[in-house]
């Protein structure tokens, strides 16, 4: 009797934390990154190595940057189990063979969600650079 007790005492306690893990990081991302209704202006640039950066005004009611850059038909991906995965934009593929990738960054730092999860503010402004090298 006292070790099935035990083991419930055990399992309400990581039970638990997982809710209480799962609420905290709700509220981390919800607050960090909280979506904004309504008609946006954005600034998105596609830095490619040993070519001239590309810049691009984007008008847009969409509330994710993934929306935003589909409705303009300026990236393309796949979906993967974390997520949508970037393997063109504009025109420019990466090429897996040389490991290249395209990282997303804000106002110079990086981005660690996916594209899915990156709520858009009026004004902001998005890199999208080929990067090379796992």
């Amino acid at each position: 009797m006292r070790e099935a007790k035990y083991w419930i005492k055990v399992l309400l306690a990581t039970l638990g934390l997982f809710v209480l893990t799962i609420l905290l990081l709700y509220l981390y991302t919800s607050r960090s990154n909280p979506a904004s209704p309504g008609h946006k202006e954005i600034t998105i640039k596609v830095i490619i190595p040993d070519e001239e950066p590309q810049e691009f005004a984007i008008s847009t009611d969409a509330l994710t940057l993934r929306q935003a850059l589909e409705e303009k038909e300026l990236i393309k991906g796949s979906e993967s189990s974390y997520g949508f995965y970037i393997t063109e934009v504009n025109g420019r593929r990466a090429n897996e063979q040389k490991q290249e990738w395209w990282c997303i960054t804000k106002g110079g730092e990086n981005v660690n969600i996916g594209i899915d999860l990156i709520n858009i503010q009026d004004k902001d402004t998005y890199e999208l650079t080929l990067m090379e090298g796992y």
